[in-house]
């Protein structure tokens, strides 16, 4: 049941230039597009979770047929013979994928000319095709994107490609991210080519430089991720649809009547398939603007503050790559906080961190006035009430929301009572600071904090009991005997505390445990993985794709191997500790 393609308008010559694989102008909400198959295609993995939430068959997945279909061999499904090459063919009459045109505000800053024509019009999904939307039985719907399926309209000069490399990593933190409790796309499947190589810039193997974008050409294996997710719609897309209405039409463009038309079949489409709980689909335009801005807010705020709790960085979160349900998706110069920095971030091109760690809200509160920007057009020409509810929205909601959201989570990761003046206060700040003065692992320290016991905390000597229990948390023995005697004041002030909120060690610890994992992926990990599956290896893929499936669960057999600080030979390298 394709409802993005049945209820919206595809682009004019959509059909008769299929199966539009050239970069060019394109109008409506989407373009007919054929993927292009990876040749000599082999699976790599799949994903049982999200494979069950779609209700496949264990042997389909084990199938040459479903290697081949999520290779993009679409003729499989049309009941034709494997293409003998990766070319196009001719439309066979079944089924066919789509690609959708987006506009882009990089934090905020309206980009009117992303692509190569000067207007707007040929920038969007330049290497992600939407296969169909599957109808679980349960009423689920999930639409199936195929990343690195071959060229475009909106490819802009590119291949249309993407390697096993970023392959992998998006395979296996987007699965991971689901089971950490992170709103994101998911990953049903990664397919690569036994022939087809393509040329790419990345790191020397023995680059440990400063921070640098990649300066090394290297060949890599192609691949493809099948992606899924309720819906796939970005605040990029009301944007571009927006700034159609806002613009007189030059030639060829769509007129300011249809645009209107468009805009706001997008923003009804948008409120049946992401917002139908919270948006009352029967009320006036204007008031359905502000319903979804509202829950729009709630859930950047949520994501926001979900990011902080496990140490995600996004990398960039621009209007493009942010999905209007609140979902991470789009995983490119993404990382995890492991030696603890408040505005580290591993994208080399974001020089002045405005996408660094703990200015995330921030960047998602931009997202939130990037799209009510765009939802202004149709409140009515005067309406100045609407408009600053919307304001109001952007400004104070968010920050109520965000705020509200991120004490939460820090009184469970501190696993206290309530969230007070002292929390607020003292024992977080002081926390922070030392943390970053002190060189210690994000994660690891959370995760220790939530093995102090009763009998531990009432000890003569607890301060000094429990400090060496963060031992493994600290980077560098020096930077952590510095700041010794204000980690044992602090530790006796959390303790002092723990003792006056009186919570029982089950009830604590077993909330500590359920707010910070034991385990993420680590891009050193990801390193491991996606080197043994060039290899031929999915080994540690495999037993990665486990380890995250259940990431706050001990896994003592993993401990010594996983549960750990970087180790030495990956904290300066290219590729590893920064990367574009």
């Amino acid at each position: 049941d394709n409802s993005y393609a049945r209820e919206l308008a595809a682009d004019a010559e959509s059909d008769e230039k299929y199966p539009n694989k050239q970069s060019r102008e394109s109008f409506g909400h989407y373009v007919h597009v054929r993927p292009t198959a990876l040749p000599s295609p082999y699976l790599v993995s799949t994903s049982a979770r999200m494979a069950a939430s779609l209700e496949l068959d264990a042997a389909f997945l084990r199938s040459d047929a479903f290697a081949r279909f999520f290779s993009g061999d679409i003729d499989v499904a049309n009941g034709e013979p494997a293409a003998a090459t990766s070319a196009p063919a001719a439309d066979t009459g079944g089924l066919r994928g789509w690609a959708t045109p987006y506009a882009v505000s990089v934090f905020g800053q309206p980009i009117m000319a992303p692509d190569p024509f000067g207007r707007g019009n040929g920038y969007g999904d330049g290497r992600a095709i939407s296969l169909g939307e599957v109808l679980t039985s349960a009423g689920a719907r999930w639409e199936l994107q195929l990343k690195g399926g071959g060229t475009t309209p909106f490819s802009r000069g590119g291949d249309g490609r993407a390697v096993l490399r970023s392959s992998v990593r998006e395979f296996l933190v987007s699965e991971a991210m689901d089971a950490l409790g992170v709103p994101t796309t998911r990953a049903l499947s990664l397919v690569a080519s036994r022939s087809q190589y393509v040329r790419r810039m990345w790191y020397a193997e023995d680059d440990r430089g400063r921070d640098h974008p990649p300066d090394t050409m290297v060949s890599e294996r192609c691949a493809i991720t099948c992606r899924a997710a309720p819906s796939f719609l970005r605040v990029g897309h009301v944007e571009l649809h927006s700034r159609r209405l806002m613009r007189p039409a030059g030639p060829g463009e769509t007129p300011q009547d249809e645009a209107r038309a468009q805009l706001e079949a997008l923003l009804a489409h948008a409120i049946r398939r992401e917002f139908a709980a919270e948006v009352d689909a029967a009320a006036p335009l204007a008031e359905r603007c502000l319903q979804l801005l509202r829950a729009f807010v709630e859930r950047q705020a949520a994501l926001a503050v979900h990011w902080l709790r496990v140490g995600y960085v996004q990398g960039n979160m621009n209007s493009d790559n942010c999905l209007l349900s609140g979902r991470t998706m789009d995983y490119g110069p993404f990382g995890f906080v492991e030696e603890y920095t408040p505005l580290w971030s591993p994208f080399t091109s974001d020089m002045e961190r405005k996408f660094g760690f703990e200015r995330q809200p921030v960047a998602a509160q931009v997202n939130v006035l990037t799209l009510a920007r765009a939802l202004v057009p149709l409140l009515g020409e005067g309406d100045e009430e609407a408009i600053d509810k919307l304001q109001s929205l952007v400004q104070d909601g968010y920050k109520a929301s965000v705020e509200g959201k991120l004490a939460e989570m820090r009184r469970a990761k501190l696993g206290l009572s309530i969230w007070d003046e002292e929390a607020r206060t003292a024992l977080w700040p002081q926390l922070s600071a030392l943390m970053a003065k002190s060189r210690v692992d994000y994660t690891i320290l959370f995760r220790q904090l939530s093995y102090f016991s009763s009998a531990d905390i009432c000890a003569d000597d607890a301060s000094e009991r429990l400090l060496k229990k963060l031992q493994c948390a600290f980077y560098c023995e020096a930077a952590a005997a510095e700041a010794r005697d204000e980690w044992l004041s602090w530790i006796a002030l959390y303790t002092a505390r723990l003792q006056a909120d009186g919570r029982g060690d089950a009830e604590r610890m077993a909330e500590m445990q359920a707010t910070s994992p034991k385990y993420i992926p680590r891009e050193w990990m990801l390193v491991h993985a996606y080197e043994a599956a060039e290899r031929g290896d999915t080994s540690v893929l495999e037993e990665l794709l486990a380890l995250f499936t259940q990431p706050f669960d001990e896994q003592p057999h993993l401990e010594e191997k996983y549960y750990r600080t970087t180790p030495p030979e990956f904290r300066k390298k290219a590729g590893v500790a920064f990367f574009s």
